[in-house]
């Protein structure tokens, strides 16, 4: 009898964790959702053309001096995103070069099907800070940064996929999420 109703037990909460399903007010949403609601202001941004970024094993570098670096395992739809010239560093945080060290789309923070939202990292130990102030305070940090930014394409619909999506997309937010702890 004991061993059933531990099988039993053990079969429910499987059951119960395999069907968990995420929650815009934690983990991952919580602070993305917070940030959407008091920071976003709707901009424009431009976008670099194709013939001004040339792809790299792991690095898009764009109009010859600037550059985003990304983890070889970053996943292809987002490494779509840094080809297409939508996100630039200096868009980013006014520097020439970022390290991305991860990246994640919000599906639950997105407002409709014209607009994706998403969440990336950078290193915060980057040695090309633009100034002394950013030196001193965020230099010897080894926590990463955390990013949020929209990608709006009007021409979208429910049917798009993701590629068609991002090919039309054009960047209409990007902000400072916080340091990682």
């Amino acid at each position: 009898m004991y061993k059933i109703f531990v099988s039993s037990l053990m079969l429910l909460f499987f059951i119960k964790g395999k069907g968990q399903s995420e929650d815009i007010n934690s983990g991952k949403y919580h602070p993305a959702k917070e940030h959407f609601e008091t920071q976003y202001i709707k901009q424009e941004y431009s976008k670099y053309l194709r013939s001004q970024i040339k792809i790299e094993k792991n690095k898009v570098i764009i109009n010859v001096v600037n550059y985003i670096e990304f983890p070889e395992n970053l996943d292809d739809k987002f490494k779509l995103i840094l080809r297409t010239g939508l996100l630039y560093p200096m868009a980013i945080n006014g520097n020439a070069i970022v390290k991305i060290s991860a990246m994640d789309e919000l599906p639950l923070l997105n407002i409709n099907s014209k607009t994706k939202r998403f969440k990336f990292w950078i290193s915060g130990n980057n040695e090309f800070l633009k100034n002394e102030v950013s030196k001193t305070l965020l230099g010897n940090s080894t926590n990463p940064e955390e990013y949020y930014f929209e990608l709006y394409n009007e021409n979208a619909d429910t049917n798009t996929n993701f590629n068609d999506f991002i090919e039309g997309a054009r960047l209409t937010y990007i902000g400072y999420g916080g340091i990682i702890i």
